[in-house]
């Protein structure tokens, strides 16, 4: 996918990193926390890419050339180094569940993750084999030092 779409691609700068849980920054227990600060990553839409998708869709769909684009949204991908979600209880923190780095298909796996979450929470059988979503995966990476796994 990268390598298909490189040139539509905008890294987002480091704002997450200086502003999220990645920080070495430290605070103390009584003030507000990075997270607390900046709760939402917001980055602009990128018109150009906004533009050229509505010109190709109304290639395939003229009806669309007439309607106004009316609202723009623009969002960072989370991804995992094996582009594979980590949905799995937390190591060290029993009962927290984490299901994030979807490379860009929450959207269309959405359903599917939700019902293994659920299943994760109320001790059902798995819909499907959980290992290969487990977090632990990434423990001896450096993505998983980030993650402190």
């Amino acid at each position: 996918m990268f390598v298909r779409r490189w040139r539509s691609l905008a890294p987002g700068g480091l704002k997450g990193w200086r502003a999220g849980f990645e920080t070495l920054d430290r605070w103390r227990p009584d003030a507000p926390s990075p997270m607390e600060r900046v709760r939402t990553l917001d980055p602009a839409p990128d018109q150009r890419q906004i533009s050229d998708t509505y010109r190709r869709a109304g290639i395939l769909l003229p009806a669309l050339q007439r309607a106004p684009i009316t609202a723009a949204w623009a969002g960072y991908i989370d991804s995992t180094p094996d582009g594979i979600p980590a949905i799995s209880e937390v190591p060290g923190l029993p009962g927290l569940i984490l299901a994030a780095g979807f490379s860009g298909h929450g959207f269309g796996i959405g359903p599917g993750a939700g019902h293994l979450v659920a299943d994760l929470i109320t001790g059902a059988r798995p819909v499907v084999d959980p290992a290969p979503y487990r977090a632990e995966r990434f423990a001896g990476s450096a993505w998983g030092k980030v993650a402190d796994f």
